[in-house]
């Protein structure tokens, strides 16, 4: 059923919430603060509907309970598409069909549909090209980055607007800088394939080149600056059993642990430099006014890293690359030139909220 005359509206958010991936944990919270600030009724997609009842106190729906779904559009007012990096077919050839199938049952209950703070690309296929431009052509979106702008055009998009990632529109962490590198590290097998990403990353444990190289760059990093490491885990059932690989194979003085969404921005804001493999590494980065050497493994981190400016050092994801991490002790003292494309991210995040009302008032 729809919501009672003097209740606001129900919205549906089909994102990807649950996962124990922190940056996506970030952006939902920010998503949650904007809709009840204007006294929206919340129910969520997530993988794990429990433990987002308890970290976001909002409800939610099991984001493989496809009838359970199915009624959760047809009885909101709206759905949210997004936030997030969505609109890409580089984890698994399965992300695509998986998300946009909600976009889909949404048109087909009549139910209005806004994307926000969406991630487009990589789209590595014609085939995802058209999915994207079928499923979304006349919905309102906006995306986080001009990158995003660009492909979402080329895939046949119009009703689309620049702002910025949601997690910019959080609050500023308060923490100060203190005497440590703050690094976070990811597995990552390329993906792309019939087996997702997250399902091949870890399938040996076994140390390869890249835990070898970024060891002795952290190493290297520390012994330049005088500082000692602490390996910050954005997703617990990864990036922990990694870090724990590279702090094996590490002599400096090196601690690890695992972020949370309540957490991470002050854990990063206590560092005087940052080394982030992470796309929401690096925003916390940004949110925490820290220099930052950044491991280009994905084309999404590439915008990210691109706004630090002097502030940024952008490596390739790449054993011989990794050398160049130590490079980063040049960045030390450099928060102020981060704090100004702080500012400018926040600024252009508003525009989530610009779109947010318009769809709001469309109800």
């Amino acid at each position: 059923m729809k919501n009672p005359p003097n209740s606001g509206p129900r919205i549906l958010v089909s994102g990807w919430v649950g996962a124990a991936n922190i940056g996506d944990e970030l952006i939902f919270r920010s998503l949650v603060a904007k809709l009840q600030g204007r006294g929206v009724q919340i129910l969520v997609m997530s993988t794990n509907p429990d433990e987002t009842q308890r970290v976001h106190g909002v409800d939610a729906v099991g984001w493989y309970d496809a009838p359970g779904v199915t009624r959760a559009v047809a009885g909101s007012d709206a759905v949210i598409f997004g936030p997030g990096g969505l609109l890409q077919d580089e984890t698994s050839i399965w992300n695509l069909p998986a998300h946009l199938h909600r976009v889909f049952a949404a048109k087909m209950a009549r139910t209005p549909i806004l994307g926000l703070g969406l991630g487009v690309g990589p789209l590595g296929s014609g085939t995802s090209r058209r999915l994207v431009r079928t499923a979304l052509r006349r919905t309102p979106i906006t995306v986080r980055d001009q990158e995003s702008a660009t492909l979402a055009a080329e895939c046949g998009l119009s009703n689309v607007t620049v702002t910025a990632d949601l997690a910019y529109g959080l609050p500023i962490p308060s923490a100060e800088p203190a005497d440590r590198i703050v690094a976070s590290f990811r597995p990552f097998s390329g993906g792309g394939g019939v087996v997702p990403a997250r399902r091949s990353d870890l399938r040996s444990l076994a140390p390869d080149d890249r835990v070898l190289a970024a060891a002795s760059a952290l190493e290297d990093l520390s012994r330049r600056t005088s500082l000692p490491v602490y390996l910050l885990a954005f997703e617990a059932e990864r990036d922990a059993l990694y870090h724990d690989l590279i702090a094996d194979h590490m002599t400096a003085p090196v601690t690890t642990g695992v972020a949370t969404v309540d957490t991470v921005f002050d854990e990063v804001a206590g560092s005087r430099l940052v080394v982030a493999m992470r796309y929401h590494a690096v925003v916390a980065a940004i949110m925490a006014s820290r220099p930052a050497v950044v491991v280009g493994y994905s084309p999404k981190v590439r915008p990210a890293a691109h706004l630090l400016g002097r502030a940024g050092l952008l490596i390739a994801n790449d054993p011989i690359a990794y050398r160049d991490i130590a490079d980063g002790a040049a960045l030390l003292g450099r928060d102020a030139d981060v704090a100004v494309a702080r500012e400018e991210r926040r600024s252009a995040e508003i525009g989530n909220d610009v779109a947010l009302d318009q769809f709001l008032s469309s109800l």
